[in-house]
């Protein structure tokens, strides 16, 4: 097996690593964000109910502000990997090795 093989195996599992603990990190961050805001707004919540909301738009209420929380940052996520993975592509796989 080339080292090229070994260094681009290595890399790609770095990559991964990162990946999972960056998916991980951010499914906490939301989940902590959705609980500190249903939890400082119980009033406000249970006030809606009384005036008539139903159980189901509860729901569709905190799915809309999960879905508001995530948007933004997968939107930015893509915007920002496109540049960043041309560059990477650019040194690691295009430039001369020297070897």
């Amino acid at each position: 097996m080339k080292l090229y093989s070994k260094l681009t195996i290595m890399v790609s599992l770095v990559f991964t690593l990162i990946t999972i603990i960056f998916v991980l990190i951010s499914a906490l961050l939301i989940y902590s964000l959705l609980m500190i805001t249903t939890e400082s707004k119980r009033f406000e919540n249970g006030l809606m109910r009384v005036v008539g909301l139903t159980k189901k738009g509860y729901a569709g209420m905190i799915l809309l502000q999960s879905l508001l929380f995530v948007l933004p940052s997968v939107l930015l996520a893509f915007i920002l990997v496109i540049p960043s993975l041309y560059f990477l592509f650019g040194e690691l796989f295009t430039a001369e090795m020297g070897f």
